[in-house]
């Protein structure tokens, strides 16, 4: 049991100081209309209209009055899966973001301490 909570304690300690850092993200009033979050917001409801009216998501028909915007030539769609994800897990479009960030927030805090301890141990 020591060595599992061992093996696991940095991930553990990740998850706390994310959790932590991200209280902000999930305050009511935070502005996510500001910068771009609003352009990745709205892509994920496109994206979400495109799939429920079972056309093609690579050209966002819902855009620019009914002639399509494609919209992955500057964006991939790995973004916007997530976001998508995250909707299902919270209900909402600004919520699928929030979590997005969250995601992005552990796993990069994640990626850090690994290349830490490899440097570490070199």
């Amino acid at each position: 049991m020591k060595e599992k909570l061992k093996k696991y304690k940095y991930i553990l300690i990740i998850l706390v100081v994310s959790i932590i850092a991200s209280i902000p993200l999930f305050r009511k009033d935070l502005d996510v209309y500001y910068d771009d979050g609003i352009q990745h917001i709205a892509r994920a409801y496109a994206t979400y209209l495109s799939i429920i009216n079972g056309e093609h998501t690579e050209v966002l028909s819902s855009l620019a009055n009914g002639f399509g915007y494609s919209w992955d030539l500057f964006y991939g769609n790995f973004s916007t899966i997530v976001i998508l994800i995250g909707k299902c897990i919270t209900t909402t479009f600004i919520g699928g973001y929030k979590f997005t960030l969250f995601i992005g927030l552990f796993l990069s805090r994640n990626n850090h301490v690994l290349v830490c301890k490899s440097i570490n141990q070199k």
